[in-house]
């Protein structure tokens, strides 16, 4: 393909690019990762344009210095951008920002020095610098823990060819510089201007797609989770517990359903406020969290209520997991927020058998149990006796 065709089109793509995701920008309640994302196709559309001014300016130090000092910040916008993504500052973390910094800055004193002694050893450090950046957009983007991962691997993909390309750029000047060979550098620049093309075309589709992947996922978590525990809300718990009675069922293994009851927590409301009330729900959803299983489901399913589906236990284990949940609740209870509360909580429990039809059932008998445990003292546990032999 005609270097120059190459060179329009490109420009052409990314200032249509750089529009969409401008357009996103003011439509997504102005996200900063879409306005840097669209300034990065702007910069390299500018720098392209000193680039190709050097050939009509009679300042030609000048345009090479400005031109490659533009292209080198496209990618760092870009790079900017996808830490935005993570709600990062745009250098990212402390390690990565003196990198780019100390990169950035020695970039900038060789353009200084070197722009007028040869156009080749500019080329030279931007490539190097390019190359830098991203090596780093890679390792940001290894790091976000996101579905889908489809789009996260294409641009880790193009970024890895992107990155080879600017080193191949590198290597070339190099042995340019050292007489081995006298190089066309064309073929080159049309590779690095076609796996640009396709770097702008794959970040304008996916890395929107991790935006509002985040988003949606952002709207799942408030309409499943209850806002001031962060555990599932009632309808999410009763979601997910029915898929786990159905897979016991059929499966053939037992699980248990614990309901939690904090004793007396309208006294701690009324005598120590509603923000001591809120502080030892968040305390409780954090032990239940940090004493139960991953793949136990844990919910809020009233005002001080919690229940707990705990997968694949025997009853002795249940027994053992309770009682180290109450002593951890009565630890933990003692002082919150400064309050001697001297909290406490009676759980009710129940492992599946045949007898039960549904998930409610469960819920049901466990409720019963919790209530005998509240007759029967407070801060204990109570069982209901599995009548028929589990499936």
């Amino acid at each position: 393909m005609h270097l120059p065709t190459l060179l329009v089109t490109s420009v052409m793509i990314n200032l249509l690019i750089a529009g969409m995701l401008w357009a996103i920008y003011h439509l997504r309640h102005r996200e900063r990762c879409f306005k840097l994302w669209a300034l990065a196709c702007l910069t390299f559309v500018l720098g392209t344009g000193f680039a190709v001014a050097r050939e009509l300016l009679a300042a030609p130090v000048l345009t090479i210095f400005v031109a490659h000092l533009i292209l080198g910040i496209s990618p760092l916008l870009l790079l900017a951008g996808i830490h935005a993504l993570m709600n990062l500052p745009l250098a990212g973390n402390r390690r990565s920002a003196q990198l780019l910094y100390t990169a950035g800055v020695l970039y900038l004193l060789g353009l200084a020095v070197g722009a007028g002694l040869d156009p080749a050893f500019a080329r030279f450090l931007t490539a190097l610098f390019s190359a830098l950046v991203f090596s780093l957009a890679i390792y940001r983007l290894g790091s976000i823990e996101r579905k889908p991962r489809l789009p996260i691997v294409i641009l880790q993909g193009l970024f890895a060819v992107h990155g080879t390309l600017m080193m191949a750029q590198v290597l070339v000047v190099i042995a340019s510089a050292a007489g081995q060979l006298q190089p066309d550098i064309g073929p080159l620049l049309k590779l690095i201007l076609i796996n640009h093309l396709l770097l702008v075309s794959a970040t304008a589709m996916a890395l929107p797609l991790l935006a509002f992947s985040r988003a949606e996922r952002a709207l799942v978590a408030l309409a499943e989770r209850d806002e001031l525990t962060q555990l599932f809300n009632r309808r999410a718990f009763y979601r997910e517990g029915r898929q786990a009675f159905v897979q016991a069922r059929e499966n053939r293994k037992p699980i248990t359903v614990l309901m939690i009851d904090l004793d007396h927590f309208k006294q701690i409301n009324d005598r120590w406020g509603h923000a001591v009330g809120d502080r030892v729900l968040r305390v409780v959803a954090g032990l239940m969290a940090s004493e139960l299983r991953e793949d136990d489901i844990i919910g809020r399913v009233g005002g001080e209520e919690f229940a707990a589906v705990l997968r694949n236990d025997t009853g002795e284990g249940i027994g053992q997991v309770t009682e180290r949940l109450l002593s951890r609740i009565v630890e933990a209870g003692r002082v919150i927020e400064e309050a001697p509360v001297h909290l406490s909580a009676s759980i009710g429990g129940v492992t599946l058998v045949r007898e039960y039809a549904g998930f409610e059932d469960m819920m049901a008998a466990a409720d019963a149990a919790l209530y005998r445990a509240k007759r029967n003292g407070r801060n204990r546990a109570e069982f209901i006796p599995a009548s028929v032999t589990a499936e």
